[in-house]
């Protein structure tokens, strides 16, 4: 079968924009997290940030649902909706100063994060149901 690439929808732009500022964003929330050692100013910084982080989350899951209906891609919006909850449990974590496992789950919202971004760039592949020109068959009779 030959396959054939499409210009990029709007969606994908928008779900790729969204989820690569929230791949950005949960880096610097990673980041922002070690260099934090009891300093309360930066405490407010990286609480705010949390709050930046779950609305660009929010923000990236819907355009990753939206995004996935149009291009028929499996698991856009469940990914994009588990790094939203997995932030929301964060943000809860943080509020109550639960430090390690704080800690390990931004690490896998980091990871989680990113994964949603390079997902973001891959572009659906369409299949035409007609064979390639370059492909030839020395079996099969080009008349019929």
């Amino acid at each position: 079968m030959a396959t054939s690439r499409l210009e990029p929808l709007l969606s994908q732009k928008v779900f790729r924009g969204a989820s690569g500022v929230n791949a950005l964003i949960a880096l610097a929330l990673g980041v922002l997290g070690t260099l934090l050692g009891g300093n309360p100013d930066l405490r407010a910084v990286h609480a705010v940030l949390a709050i930046v982080f779950l609305g660009t989350s929010l923000g990236s899951a819907l355009s990753g649902m939206r995004y996935g209906k149009q291009s028929n891609t499996k698991g856009l919006a469940l990914l994009g909706f588990v790094v939203f909850g997995l932030g929301v449990v964060q943000y809860g974590l943080g509020e109550m100063a639960v430090t390690w496992p704080h800690m390990l789950l931004g690490f896998l919202i980091v990871l989680a994060a990113a994964m949603l971004f390079v997902r973001s760039l891959s572009q659906p592949v369409v299949y035409t149901g007609r064979r390639a020109a370059s492909v030839s068959r020395p079996d099969v009779d080009p008349q019929g």
